[in-house]
C-alpha cells in the first residue's frame, strides 16, 4: 500500500520541464555531431545575406558596404521598368511551370524500378537512368544539335529520307521550351529518382502481403499502398521544387539560346549576366536587386505551398 500510495504521489506531482542548458548538455553528443553541418550553414548561407544590403546601395568595393551611398529602392524601380522586365518573368514562369508538369517523372521512375525483380538489371537500368545527372550541360546540348540539328541532325535525315521537308528545331520559337523540358527531364529524372527509391523501400512489406491476400493487383497495391506511403516525400520534394520557381539553369539556356528564339529565352539568369560580366560592368547593387527579387518570390512561394500542404495533413518543411 505503501508503494502504491507514493507512486500515485510522484504522478500528482507537478513536471518540472528541464533548462535549456540541461537539455544541450543532454544531447551534447548530436549537438557535436551535427556541429560542422551547423558551422556550414552559417558560413555559407547566413553570413552571406549581409551583402543583401546592396540592393539598397550604389555599392562601391572601395568604400564597402557600411560606408557605400543609399538608394532606397531605386535599383528595383528600375528593374520593374525595364522593358524586358515582364518578357524575363514570362519566360521564367513558363519554364519552370512546363518542368512542373514533369515533376512526376522522377515518381513514376521510380516505381517502375522498384518492380523489376531481377536485381542484376534493375542495378543496371539504374545506372543508366542516373549516369545523365553527370553529364554537363555543355555535352548534352551538343547531343540535342546532333539530333535536331537542320543539316546534321539524324532526326531531319529521317525525315529527308522520308520525303519530308527538314525543321529548324533549334531555331523554332514553338519548339525550343519542349527541347528544353525534354534535356532536363532526360538528365535529372533518374538522379530524382534515387530519394523515391528509399522512400518506397521504407514501405512495410507485410502491407502487400496483406493486399496481396485481399486479391490485389500490382497496379492497385502502387495506387493504395506505395503513393499514400511516399506522399509525405512527395510533398516535400514539391515545396523544395517550387523554391526554384524562379530560377533557371543558367548554362542550359545559355547553350541553347540563338538569335531566333532569344526572345522565348530571355530570363533573369542571361539578364544578370549581359548587365555584369558580359557588359565589363560592376553593377554589383543591381544584379544583388535583381537576385534579392528572385528570393522574395520563391519564398512566398515555398511558404504558400506548405501552407497548402498543412492544410492538406501533411507536415511539410516548415
Amino acid at each position: 500500500m505503501a508503494e502504491k500510495a507514493q507512486s500515485i504521489a510522484s504522478a500528482r506531482r507537478p513536471f518540472k520541464k528541464k533548462s535549456l542548458a540541461s537539455r544541450i548538455y543532454e544531447y551534447r553528443f548530436i549537438y557535436i555531431l551535427g556541429l560542422p553541418g551547423i558551422l556550414i550553414l552559417i558560413i555559407f548561407r547566413y553570413l552571406p545575406m549581409w551583402g543583401l544590403l546592396m540592393a539598397f546601395q550604389n555599392y562601391n568595393p572601395h568604400l564597402g558596404i557600411m560606408n557605400s551611398p543609399w538608394v532606397g529602392l531605386q535599383h528595383f524601380q528600375r528593374l520593374f521598368s525595364d522593358p524586358k522586365f515582364y518578357n524575363m518573368l514570362k519566360n521564367t514562369l513558363v519554364i519552370n511551370g512546363l518542368s512542373l508538369l514533369t515533376f512526376p517523372a522522377p515518381i513514376i521512375l521510380a516505381l517502375l524500378l522498384h518492380e523489376v525483380i531481377n536485381l542484376k538489371y534493375r542495378k543496371f537500368v539504374q545506372t543508366v537512368v542516373y549516369l545523365p545527372h553527370f553529364i554537363s550541360w555543355a555535352i548534352v546540348v551538343s547531343l540535342t544539335f546532333f539530333l535536331l540539328s537542320t543539316e546534321q541532325g539524324i532526326v531531319n535525315k529521317i525525315a529527308v529520307s522520308m520525303g519530308k521537308q527538314p525543321y529548324a528545331y533549334l531555331f523554332s520559337e514553338k519548339a525550343i521550351y519542349p527541347i528544353i523540358i525534354i534535356q532536363e527531364v532526360w538528365k535529372s529524372a533518374g538522379w530524382g529518382s534515387i530519394v523515391y527509391l528509399a522512400a518506397i523501400t521504407g514501405i512495410d512489406k507485410q502491407l502487400y502481403e496483406a493486399a496481396k491476400i485481399d486479391g490485389a493487383n500490382k497496379f492497385q497495391q502502387i495506387m493504395h499502398i506505395t503513393i499514400p506511403s511516399i506522399m509525405p516525400t512527395i510533398v516535400v520534394m514539391l515545396i523544395l521544387k517550387m523554391g526554384s520557381m524562379m530560377s533557371v539553369d543558367f548554362e542550359q539556356v545559355w547553350l541553347m539560346n540563338n538569335a531566333m528564339v532569344k526572345s522565348k529565352l530571355e530570363v533573369f539568369e542571361i539578364y544578370i549576366y549581359n548587365n555584369s560580366i558580359a557588359s565589363g560592368s560592376t553593377q554589383y547593387s543591381y544584379t544583388t536587386a535583381i537576385g534579392m527579387f528572385k528570393s522574395v518570390i520563391s519564398t512566398v512561394l515555398v511558404v504558400f505551398t506548405n501552407w497548402l500542404s498543412s492544410r492538406k495533413g501533411y507536415e511539410g518543411v516548415l
